[in-house]
């Protein structure tokens, strides 16, 4: 097992050093490329880690982890002890097992839905074009106070 946590690791390192992973717009690449994408799939087998690397995705990492973890959870709670501490029977047992093995198998099917459909982010405003923005800020007396300020320019 720690071999293959180090292999994981090994390849999430070459990803980084052969291709750009970070959002660079200045290259004008608006989009994953299908070896990014792959390589975000592979990493992927430990939940989150290729969305996360790669993609710089925390959102999908983040689904990946709860995912697999509840259903890590529960497959192995109710697989220990369903029937001594919880008082369930046979088929509930079986029941809980298979829901927390769904759970763990639909984190695999989110990483291949993911890798395949998320986009970079699109470079847009901070804010909309409203012309108003709020600030707190200390006045002349050292207490704070919140400022309405308009500005439109044509």
């Amino acid at each position: 097992m720690k071999n293959f946590i180090l292999f994981i690791i090994l390849i999430a390192v070459c990803s980084n050093a052969s291709d750009k992973w970070q959002f660079d717009y200045e290259t004008g690449e608006d989009n994953f490329t299908n070896k990014q994408r792959w390589q975000t799939g592979v990493l992927n087998i430990v939940p989150g880690v290729g969305s996360y690397v790669i993609m710089d995705d925390l959102t999908g990492a983040t689904v990946q982890w709860i995912l697999s973890g509840s259903g890590i959870a529960i497959w192995v709670i109710t697989g220990t002890m369903g029937e001594h501490v919880f008082g369930f029977g046979e088929e509930e047992v079986i029941a809980f097992v298979l829901s927390g093995a769904a759970l763990f198998a639909s984190s695999y099917i989110y990483n291949i839905y993911r890798s395949i459909t998320y986009d970079k982010p699109k470079k847009t405003a901070y804010s909309e074009n409203s012309g108003f923005n709020i600030a707190v800020l200390p006045n002349r007396n050292g207490k704070l106070n919140a400022f309405l300020i308009y500005n439109k320019a044509f």
